[in-house]
């Protein structure tokens, strides 16, 4: 069977130029190619496949993160005793997979947003579309619900849907960059929601007196990461849920999820030639975490 192997004529083309720009000789060139899962050129044909379906289907309609819990029942009863969820990756990798099984089903068979035409951007039928603030409130929500009269779902989103805190009291939080939340926390209290601020609505935050103390710091819902109550109370884990405005939504997830693998490369060339070797790049400078190597 012939491999399906993209042209390289060009880059070798550069690769002579390079050396010759150099005064050295071109060195042996080893090819990477988009039919390998993973590969930067396997990554922008995705990320292509990606907009082709957008120009098709319109731009996304909603924006789900699911993130593992590894205080799930799932997982806790399944440990030996002693035994932490971080000791066994093929058990959060397990259950996780499970959960997101669950949750396309939930919203694929279940109808919870309509019809979607793609995971975890959902792109709905005409008819489902959160077109006013009526329907935006009812998908998401962005406050801390009352303790006394969902008592459930305050706790819930106490522990899994706040932001932070983030001050200049913690710079050495992820988010904080130069002395700022790069997600703009806290969020301003709104009345209303707007329907479009720069590709994403400006969700209901009402100044309502709701809040609580954590970490030394008053949490109201200023703090509070767009959650659906329905997803949140079946998951409980943090389950992010966004309305997009544009198709800004996905060039940020392809430009996260397809940004490549993390890196430590150590390198060592001869002299007097210049080598490109994708392969060995690939496999020498890749390393991910125990639970994606289990995934």
């Amino acid at each position: 069977k012939q491999l399906r192997i993209e042209k390289y004529s060009g880059l070798l083309d550069h690769l002579a130029s390079e050396a010759a720009n150099r005064g050295n000789a071109p060195g042996q060139a080893f090819i990477l190619p988009s039919s390998f899962a993973g590969s930067p050129r396997n990554m922008h044909q995705n990320y292509q496949d990606a907009m082709a379906i957008v120009r098709k289907y319109g731009k996304p309609d909603l924006f789900i993160t699911l993130t593992c819990n590894p205080k799930w029942e799932e997982i806790n009863n399944n440990l030996q005793k002693g035994e932490a969820p971080q000791f066994r990756p093929d058990l959060l990798a397990r259950v996780f997979h499970l959960k997101l099984k669950q949750l396309i089903h939930d919203i694929c068979k279940q109808h919870i947003f309509g019809v979607p035409h793609a995971h975890i951007l959902l792109i709905l039928k005409e008819e489902h579309k959160p077109k006013t603030k009526e329907i935006i409130d009812k998908i998401v929500c962005a406050e801390i619900p009352s303790e006394q009269n969902f008592q459930r779902l305050h706790a819930t989103v106490m522990q899994h849907m706040i932001h932070g805190p983030c001050n200049e009291k913690n710079l050495n939080l992820p988010c904080m960059q130069n002395g700022k939340c790069s997600k703009q926390f806290p969020k301003e209290f709104q009345n209303e929601t707007i329907e479009n601020c720069d590709g994403y609505p400006k969700y209901r935050r009402r100044d309502n007196g709701i809040g609580t103390v954590l970490h030394g710091q008053l949490i109201n819902n200023s703090w509070v990461v767009p959650y659906n109550p329905f997803l949140l109370l079946k998951y409980n884990c943090h389950i992010n849920v966004e309305i997009c405005a544009s198709i800004k939504s996905v060039k940020y997830l392809f430009k996260y999820v397809y940004k490549g693998h993390d890196c430590a490369n150590v390198l060592i060339t001869e002299h007097n030639t210049v080598q490109h070797d994708e392969i060995k790049t690939f496999t020498d400078s890749r390393y991910i975490s125990a639970p994606e190597a289990a995934w």
